[in-house]
């Protein structure tokens, strides 16, 4: 069953967005960071491995349904079987490819890994009639996923999926580059992206109406709060969704303070 809050400019919604999006009109950027499934691998089964050496050694990763890693969110453990999550990132990734403005574009924050000696990237979960423009870097400090095959992995990506008459909101903005420099938040979700990274992105668009289908504890909503853009948020686990409401709540009373 889904659930509808509204607040100020954002509505929000309890529930799966594969029931959401079709209530949904057109949009003009997503945002969002899907669950990367850590626990699972797309060649061969993470157990073949010693732990750590795929999945980021002495870290928050908890043990998968698949006896890999896999960090859990809430009620859902990130360790689908493979060709599940491929399917199911390509399918979300049509059906809001077919949601977006002719002008619309895809901020989709995902991570290349390298699992046992091979490396892996999101590129496998774009669907073929979904553009990819652009590859953003997110560098982030620091690393943990220490393993004898690679070099820890000290960024992530941000894929730019965009529709041919995408542009951004000036030719200045592109200076901007395609590295951006960002230390994580810090909350009780377990894999916040930073409030920055979502607000350099709509900083250099002129997008009315975002919508991040991943809400989590909903860090785009606050961005968009913060910039004065309308949200549109999707999120599963009730706890998420209400600590997003919450933050939303609080950023758009301050917002309205300072007015």
């Amino acid at each position: 069953m889904v659930e509808k809050v509204t607040i100020g400019n954002a509505t929000l919604y309890h529930g799966d967005n594969a029931e959401v999006l079709p209530l949904l009109g057109t949009v003009d950027a997503v945002i969002t960071s899907p669950p990367y499934n850590i626990g699972a691998a797309p060649w061969e089964r993470l157990g073949h491995w010693k732990p750590g050496d795929s999945a980021g050694g002495k870290s928050k990763w908890k043990n998968g349904s698949d006896g890999g890693c896999g960090i859990q969110y809430g009620t859902h453990v990130d360790a689908v079987p493979w060709p599940e999550y491929v399917a199911w990132q390509r399918g979300l990734l049509s059906a809001l490819w077919l949601k977006l403005s002719e002008r619309g574009v895809i901020f989709y924050n995902h991570k290349p890994r390298v699992i046992g000696a091979k490396l892996w990237t999101p590129f496998e979960l774009v669907p073929d009639e979904v553009v990819v423009r652009q590859v953003i870097v997110w560098a982030r400090p620091g690393g943990m996923n220490f393993n004898p095959t690679a070099f820890v992995p000290t960024h992530e990506w941000v894929m730019m999926l965009a529709k041919p008459d995408f542009r951004l909101r000036s030719k200045g903005v592109s200076g901007l580059g395609d590295v951006w420099q960002m230390t994580p938040d810090r909350n009780e979700h377990p894999a916040p992206f930073p409030v920055a990274l979502p607000e350099k992105a709509l900083d250099a668009i002129e997008a009315e109406t975002v919508l991040d289908p991943f809400m989590g504890s909903g860090t785009t909503g606050v961005a968009c709060a913060n910039l004065g853009r309308r949200f549109i948020g999707i999120e599963l686990d009730r706890k998420f969704f209400d600590m997003a409401c919450e933050l939303i709540e609080k950023t758009q009373a301050q917002e309205r303070l300072f007015a």
